[in-house]
């Protein structure tokens, strides 16, 4: 007879890389990922407003800007590929 072992399914991820069904994010991890979510919007704003905007030293502004919240980005996109929130697929971001 010729038997076949089937491997064990593993839980599918959720949005933030944890496994459905396991124990909920922790307090530190929603405010790191809520961070994350903040500087991505505030990046995409950035970059819209730097489409209008004509005035040499705004543009030198925003670009000020933009440069430190793309810093703080990675810097919480880092933390959460380390703790495990995140998949990989967000993590060619930071390279």
């Amino acid at each position: 007879m010729n038997a076949v072992k089937e491997m064990p399914r593993q839980k599918k991820r959720g949005r933030f890389g944890k496994r459905r069904g396991s124990s909920t994010l922790s307090a530190e991890d929603v405010i790191i990922i809520a961070a994350l979510e903040q500087l991505k919007s505030d990046l995409d704003l950035i970059h819209r407003t730097l489409d209008v905007v004509t005035d040499p030293i705004l543009i030198d502004s925003f670009i000020y800007e933009m440069n430190a919240k793309n810093m703080r980005y990675q810097y919480y996109l880092r933390i959460c590929k380390d703790k495990g929130l995140i998949g990989d697929i967000f993590c060619e971001e930071l390279n």
